[in-house]
């Protein structure tokens, strides 16, 4: 039975041997950064692997926003006043772990359950805030 003999693909004689045309492969510029390309260096799977340093990215960004939390204990620190707007400080949901000793008027996006009773309890008010801008829209 005859078989056929391999094609030799070593490309001798080839001026660019691969590359396309001669110029793309002359500069160091075609290594990647590394002194001497060996075996898969080039590789980007590779490069994952072995050298992530060398990628600018690390992780990656979640789809779902994580809402900045305070506790009621941590509300007194934050002013002297007896109104405070969560939202100033960058914060979006009032927790209820703590005490207050004073009562307060507390402005957040969301409260969690135990966060409203407590401050009520304590002679405050807990408003949304969100609460208020539709009712000011449709005066206008």
């Amino acid at each position: 039975m005859i078989r056929h003999k391999r094609k030799i693909t070593k490309q001798r004689g080839s001026r660019s041997v691969g590359r396309g045309k001669a110029k793309r492969g002359r500069g160091r510029g075609s290594r990647m950064g590394r002194g001497s390309v060996k075996r898969g260096q080039r590789n980007i799977a590779h490069i994952h692997k072995y050298e992530p340093e060398r990628l600018p990215r690390k992780g990656f960004v979640s789809i779902h926003k994580q809402e900045k939390t305070i506790n009621i204990r941590e509300l007194q620190n934050l002013t002297d006043k007896n109104e405070i707007d969560v939202t100033k400080f960058k914060y979006d949901k009032v927790l209820g772990a703590g005490k207050l000793t004073k009562p307060l008027t507390v402005i957040a996006k969301s409260f969690s359950e135990k966060a409203k009773s407590k401050i009520e309890s304590a002679g405050g008010k807990a408003k949304l805030l969100y609460e208020e801008k539709p009712s000011e829209i449709k005066e206008k």
